[in-house]
Formats: C-alpha cells, sequence, structure tokens
C-alpha cells in the first residue's frame, strides 16, 4: 500500500464517530501518526484509538472541548510533545442545535452561541494553536469540513448555515495568509452522508425510511455517501497529490449542489 502519510502527524477533532472516525482510520492507514481528539464521546474516542491501534497505527485521545482556548492550547502541545511536532489539522468537530428551531425568530441565543463556538471557533482555535507548530516543521496542510449548508442556505438551519458558511470563507482566508508559510487550507463540503448526526434527525421523522429515501433522491447519484467517500477526498487534501491546491471548497455531495436543490418545509 502506498503510504501517503507516512511520517506525518495530524490532529482530527471530533474523531469519535462518523466521518471524524472515518478520516483518523485513512488516515493511520496511510502512515500518519494520529491526534484523535473528541469532547463529549469519550468512548468513540477510545473506540478510534483502539481501532488505529489494531490495524498497527500509533494515535492518542486528546479530549478537548476546542471552544475553549486553554483546552486547544493543551490539547496540540501534548500532541507535539508526544509524537514530536503536528503536520496535519482536520477541523471536523460540528454541532446542530437540540433545544430549540434552528431559525432566527425561535433559536435560544445561548444554541446560537455554541453551535458558532464549536463549528466556527473551534476551527480557529484550533488552527491558532496548530499553525505555530507546522511553521516548525517547514508547512503543513489544514483541511476544515464544512458542508453543503456552507454553500447554500437550508430552512430552520439559521445558526449551522452561518457557522459552516463562515468556515468555507475562513478557509479560503488562511489559505491567503499561510501561503508563505507553506501551509495549504483546503475545505470538503459533504452532503448527505450515514452519521449519527443524520440517523438522529431521521429517526425523528414520522417516516424514518421515506425520509432517507427523499434525502438520496436529492442527490443526481440518487444515494446518500458514506463516511469514507468524504475521508477519501480529506486524504487527498492532506497528501501531496494536492501540493498545488489552496483556498479551495470541494463539495461531495453527489451532484447535490450542482442541481442547485434545496430543501423546502
Amino acid at each position: 500500500m502506498d503510504k501517503r502519510l507516512d511520517g506525518n502527524i495530524a490532529l482530527v477533532t471530533g474523531a469519535g464517530t462518523g466521518i471524524g472516525r472515518a478520516i483518523a482510520s485513512l488516515f493511520a492507514r496511510h502512515g500518519a501518526r494520529i491526534g484523535v481528539n473528541v469532547y463529549k464521546s469519550v468512548e468513540g474516542g477510545q473506540q478510534t484509538v483502539r481501532d488505529i491501534v489494531e490495524q498497527g497505527g500509533e494515535a492518542v485521545l486528546l479530549p478537548a472541548d476546542i471552544s475553549s482556548p486553554a483546552d486547544v492550547e493543551v490539547l496540540t502541545e501534548r500532541l507535539a510533545q508526544t509524537f514530536g511536532g503536528i503536520d496535519i489539522l482536520v477541523n471536523n468537530s460540528g454541532i446542530g442545535t437540540t433545544r430549540t428551531s434552528d431559525r432566527v425568530t425561535d433559536i435560544d441565543e445561548d444554541e446560537w452561541d455554541r453551535v458558532l463556538e464549536v463549528n466556527l471557533k473551534g476551527a480557529m482555535l484550533t488552527s491558532k494553536f496548530v499553525i505555530p507548530h507546522m511553521r516548525k516543521r517547514g508547512g503543513g496542510n489544514i483541511v476544515n469540513i464544512s458542508s453543503i449548508r456552507g454553500l447554500l442556505g437550508n430552512p430552520v438551519l439559521a445558526s449551522y448555515c452561518a457557522s459552516k458558511g463562515g468556515m468555507v470563507l475562513l478557509t479560503k482566508q488562511m489559505a491567503l495568509d499561510y501561503a508563505a508559510d507553506h501551509i495549504r487550507v483546503n475545505c470538503v463540503c459533504p452532503g448527505f452522508t450515514h452519521t449519527q448526526m443524520l440517523e438522529t434527525y431521521l429517526h425523528k421523522q414520522d417516516d424514518p425510511a421515506g425520509a432517507r429515501k427523499a434525502f438520496a433522491d436529492m442527490a443526481p447519484l440518487r444515494r446518500i455517501g458514506t463516511p469514507d467517500e468524504i475521508a477519501c477526498c480529506v486524504l487527498f487534501f492532506a497528501s501531496d497529490e494536492s501540493s498545488f491546491i489552496t483556498g479551495t471548497a470541494l463539495p461531495v455531495d453527489g451532484g447535490y449542489t450542482a442541481n442547485g436543490i434545496r430543501v423546502i418545509q
């Protein structure tokens, strides 16, 4: 197997389940040593670490709230001390609202703040503390995980769309600031993907099977994506295969955004 990340050290936030776990596992198979960040899903993070070790890789669990500067500083220093530096950062952590409707007229301000703190501020903070380590290594790669909701609006997703749209423009802005440091910054925008977040939403519907089919049918490829498919695109951006690409936001959505389809409620 051609190990595209051999010798690299990577931090993956929100790596306890779904897309984050798929990215961490794929990176490890390609030779990277992995910092597995989680916040509340510690058991999930432990499973990700076990999976990596069982496949012959190296990983360390780094529980932390990425919206906390103190937490982020500690986790980055711990990762750098454990493996000798940081070369790759994947800002994958993301949440939605849980208590109130995600509409400007309905949302609780605390919920709005928490979504923006985790989804956008968290990406800024991890980048802030990781970039100095990348400079010491002569460069690096940052891959932000946004969403098709960072490219197209959607009813009842005010804070989520705002945070993911902000991540797309933060990607482009950081790509400009840190190109001289040989740090590339790119963004992957997943479409509907088989994750815990999507499954939770589907199971709340009156007809989960019908809702699942509706999501699949909105993409021209007529299916929902998998975490492994997203991880492969992240690997591309994190590797030298994309050495002349920075500041790009790539939809990985089965063609959804090409058609400009939106959910109407």
